[in-house]
């Protein structure tokens, strides 16, 4: 018998309840789950409601197109409901942060995360003003952060989770202009998205935390990203799976 590789990491355990791991990989994810009781009822569970998920949303109809950026005729449409269908999937696969090893330990902290977490600590706690540009102004947002960030930009749109968009602010940062997202659920709880071009094209998603607040942050081949709140580890996974989502495929049909 051989013991279990100790290697595991979240990403795998995501892609074995999606079914996405190679054989070799797969194999060495089970023999972990086998030494792993715990992980294992965690993972069947995960599975369950993937299923029940992707049985439940089968006929979802689009209804409510996501507000997009004009500049973009190929990004003019991500309907909810196509959001709703990548959330909930992708919300099973978050869950699986919460069977990681004990001694699992976060990666070093970043000086994006470090801005974040700066970023996200001044403005998260204002009352008069959280944001340069409300929520209300969401288009004017997404084309005054399109020009400075000088990349196209879309909004994302976070309902489907229970989360409304407070609005935006630019920010200095050391390299290149950044920007703050700010969300909200509907018990004022909140949250930010900080984002700046310079990316160093890892997709993987890291995590940082403090005393008081959580991160996880990730890239791709436009810009880095950091997602902080005062929200528990698996929760914040769920809302970064969703972001990276929509930030990969904001023209999804209609």
């Amino acid at each position: 018998m051989t013991s279990a590789p100790k290697d595991i990491r979240e990403e795998d355990l995501v892609a074995y309840v999606d079914d996405a791991l190679p054989p070799d990989r797969r194999k060495q994810v089970e023999a972990y789950l086998n030494d792993t009781p715990e992980a294992a009822r965690r993972v069947e569970a995960d599975m369950a409601i993937a299923r029940d998920l992707r049985h439940a949303f089968a006929g979802l109809v689009a209804d409510h197109p996501m507000a997009t950026l004009p500049v973009a005729e190929r990004r003019r449409h991500m309907p909810l409901a196509w959001v709703a269908s990548v959330a909930m999937a992708l919300m099973i696969g978050g869950t699986a942060g919460w069977v990681l090893r004990p001694d699992t330990a976060p990666q070093p902290m970043s000086g994006l995360v470090a801005e974040a977490f700066a970023a996200h600590r001044t403005f998260v706690v204002e009352v008069a003003h959280p944001v340069e540009v409300g929520a209300e102004n969401k288009g004017h947002l997404a084309t005054w952060l399109t020009n400075r960030l000088d990349r196209p930009f879309a909004i994302p749109d976070l309902r489907v989770v229970g989360l409304s968009l407070v609005g935006g602010r630019l920010l200095p940062s050391p390299t290149e202009p950044a920007a703050q997202l700010m969300y909200e659920d509907g018990n004022g709880q909140r949250l930010t998205l900080y984002l700046r071009r310079g990316s160093e094209g890892d997709p993987s998603f890291r995590f940082a935390e403090t005393a008081t607040e959580q991160a996880f942050y990730w890239s791709d081949t436009e810009f880095a990203y950091a997602l902080t709140g005062a929200l528990p580890r698996a929760r914040l996974l769920e809302i970064a799976h969703l972001l990276q989502a929509q930030f990969e495929d904001p023209g999804a049909p209609t």
